[in-house]
């Protein structure tokens, strides 16, 4: 049973879309479980995580098999998704061109999504020569965030608006009471974290601009190199009544800036209009510059060098840089607890949420029975 001082046996640190879906997940399971963020769902705006800003679209970056099979399993759920609840998730053909021979590669995942085939020459627009196409998941990211948000409260899971200087903290809130069990689902905050601290974890900039296209229902992009350095060209329509479409974008590491740039933004409408002219809303006939802008945005991505740290670790309150860690009874110093880390997603946070969640899950239900507490978990 929980502890007596606290009715939660584990809290989730971090409201992006790993944190909502790891939670979600130990619920099921039949924890009961906190949500604590600094950012809430709600807070759609936030440059202080990457969620809310995502296109988002199922492309696997995966280039091993932990990262394929996290992948795999979350676009298995995304299709059930789009069939209970179109709005949030919706499948769709994509379409990705490119000029010269051997710029594209045959992905892991030709034989998972719907459809793969190479485009004949005839189907190829210019200025392209080559092009593939399939049909795959993308997201209403901001409603999807809200969806996981929903699931939890309606589980009465509480979700916490706090700002927490060290992880020590996270294992005697005062909203809370005391928990053993920690998920550190804080993205960036991982590198500043006190008792976390990882210099392997580092922003990448990403901008892209929101539109108005009714017309755009298919998702584009080109594979060539562009002359910006870490530019890139994609489109990604998002399910909903709003014809809302996704364009981007840029992979910009190290850069910690908030702000658009105008000579970015610029680039991503002239190269998106490439790819599909009847953006412009005539049809093709009109420019880049007849786009119907709604919205400049700019997130950081979580990115860790090496990938993904998902793995469980033993420690002790009130060990690590005792120094600076807060007074006042925010810290119980001595307890032997544990913390799952999951965080350093980058770019490919929605495409592996699920199969992420899945993971630490099993790594909860094995630190559980561990410590005899695995009765806990409905197996």
């Amino acid at each position: 049973m929980p502890s007596p001082r606290s009715k939660y046996d584990a809290v989730v640190v971090g409201c992006g879309v790993l944190g909502l879906s790891i939670a979600n997940e130990l619920t099921r399971k039949g924890l009961k479980v906190a949500v604590v963020g600094r950012e809430l769902p709600e807070d759609v705006q936030s440059t202080g995580f990457a969620s809310p800003w995502a296109g988002a679209n199922w492309h696997s970056f995966a280039v091993n098999e932990a990262e394929r099979r996290r992948d795999g399993y979350t676009h298995d759920q995304f299709a059930r998704l789009a069939k209970e609840i179109p709005h949030l998730c919706e499948r769709r053909p994509y379409f990705y061109y490119w000029s010269e021979e051997g710029n594209w590669q045959e992905p892991w995942y030709k034989d998972l999504v719907f459809g793969y085939r190479l485009l004949s020459p005839s189907e190829v627009p210019a200025p392209f020569k080559f092009g593939v196409t399939y049909e795959s998941y993308t997201l209403n990211t901001p409603l999807y965030l809200q969806h996981l948000a929903k699931t939890l409260r309606d589980s009465s899971v509480p979700i916490i608006r706090h700002r927490l200087s060290s992880l020590d903290e996270a294992y005697s809130l005062p909203q809370i009471g005391h928990v053993n069990l920690v998920i550190n689902a804080t993205g960036l905050g991982a590198r500043t974290l006190l008792g976390v601290e990882d210099p392997l974890v580092f922003p990448a900039k990403g901008q892209t601009v929101l539109v108005r296209a009714p017309d755009v229902k298919e998702c584009y992009s080109h594979v060539d190199k562009l002359a910006r350095p870490g530019q890139s060209s994609y489109i990604i329509p998002r399910p909903g009544p709003e014809a809302h479409v996704i364009l981007g974008g840029c992979f910009l590491p190290n850069d910690w800036s908030t702000g658009p740039v105008p000579e970015v933004a610029t680039m991503i409408l002239q190269e998106a209009h490439k790819l599909c002219p009847k953006l412009d809303g005539k049809g093709g006939k009109g420019s880049w510059k007849d786009i119907e802008i709604v919205s400049h945005n700019v997130g950081l991505r979580p990115v860790r060098e090496g990938g993904l740290r998902c793995e469980v670790e033993e420690r002790w309150t009130g060990r690590d840089r005792k120094d600076l860690l807060p007074k006042g009874g925010k810290v119980i110093d001595g307890r032997k607890v544990a913390v799952v880390h999951a965080y350093g997603i980058g770019p490919a946070g929605y495409q592996s949420s699920l199969g992420v969640a899945k993971e630490v899950g099993g790594l909860v239900d094995g630190w559980l029975k561990k410590n005899g507490q695995g009765k806990r978990a409905k197996l």
